[in-house]
């Protein structure tokens, strides 16, 4: 398989839960490309007709010019170009190498087979496709702020992917009235790194930002659809619940908390890092109750659980 090992497909979204041996073929026909810092993996407004899977680096997305700032970073695991091989459109965006890369290469006619031979592989990709039109959803519908062009990239948080504090503003504050309106429970699970700035200091920067890219991805490929997660700030992530109560909301922060835990980060000098700790504070909205006040319980249970040591949830 061009020296892509069972480890490196596992770290693939397209891949999870496909058994390798069944699309053997598939994967034999697939190359391993080595990108240089700076290279320009797809240039926008040509066509494309090759899936990207990254493997190892960083990804830069910029669908304007090349000069202005990337508006997402992509890590292991994701992919790139999917879009434009199914509409058969000219790419949208940029895509170069942030980092020294290895990228597993895809022609579109062996995407097809292997959607065709693994009924895993076309979940995996109907999934990565429903988390890349969300947004124009929400825009559709009117849960994205209003804005014009690419207005909508500038909410998100380029070194992990999710969306930022000022969409998620916008969006708890949507959320509360429909809570309010329809007489639906409403909760919040604030998340926060222990220790996170004793972590860079030891470890450093480029390990913490590593970390907190895998931190962001862990959570947002194990929640609903419908489930609604940001970066707060720093090394705080928000996810809201819709129709959850907390004793619901206490459930998947426990699964989170588990789950993204004991998933150690590997980087990209093959080394991996012990995964820090969370602290998780739990606030469900009440009858006649603000998104400010949802907003601030769920700070104040952040609170207790740091004050309580840490690596705990509390709600």
């Amino acid at each position: 398989m061009n020296n892509i090992s069972d480890a490196d497909l596992r770290r693939l979204i397209l891949f999870r839960s496909v058994n390798p041996k069944s699309v053997q073929g598939v994967l034999d026909a697939c190359t391993l490309r080595l990108a240089a810092p700076g290279e320009v993996i797809i240039q926008a407004g040509s066509p494309n007709r090759h899936v990207y899977l990254l493997l190892e680096g960083c990804l830069r997305i910029h669908p304007h010019s090349l000069s202005d700032d990337p508006v997402v970073v992509l890590g292991p695991g994701e992919m790139v170009g999917e879009m434009s091989v199914i509409d058969q459109q000219p790419a949208s965006a940029n895509v170069v190498a942030a980092e020294p890369c290895r990228i597993m290469v895809m022609e579109e006619d062996i995407l097809w087979s292997l959607v065709q031979s693994s009924h895993d592989a076309a979940r995996n990709l109907l999934f990565i496709l429903t988390r890349r039109l969300r947004h124009a959803d929400q825009v559709i519908t009117g849960d994205a702020p209003p804005g014009d062009g690419y207005d909508q990239y500038g909410s998100v948080d380029a070194l992990t992917g999710l969306r930022g504090r000022k969409w998620l503003d916008h969006v708890i504050q949507r959320q509360s009235l429909r809570s309010k309106t329809c007489g639906e429970p409403l909760s919040m699970v604030l998340i926060d790194i222990d220790h996170f700035k004793a972590f860079n200091s030891k470890h450093g920067q480029a390990y913490g930002d590593r970390v907190l890219y895998a931190i962001a991805q862990n959570l947002s490929n194990r929640l609903r659809p419908s489930d609604i997660i940001a970066r707060y700030g720093g090394d705080e992530f928000v996810i809201l619940l819709p129709n959850f109560s907390i004793g619901a909301a206490r459930e998947v922060a426990e699964r989170l908390h588990r789950e993204v835990v004991k998933a150690v980060p590997i980087m990209p000098d093959g080394k991996s890092v012990p995964h820090p700790t969370l602290s998780i504070g739990l606030a469900e909205i009440r009858a006649g109750q603000s998104s400010e006040r949802l907003e601030s319980a769920a700070h104040a249970a952040l609170d207790r659980a740091k004050e309580n040591g840490g690596d705990c949830i509390v709600g």
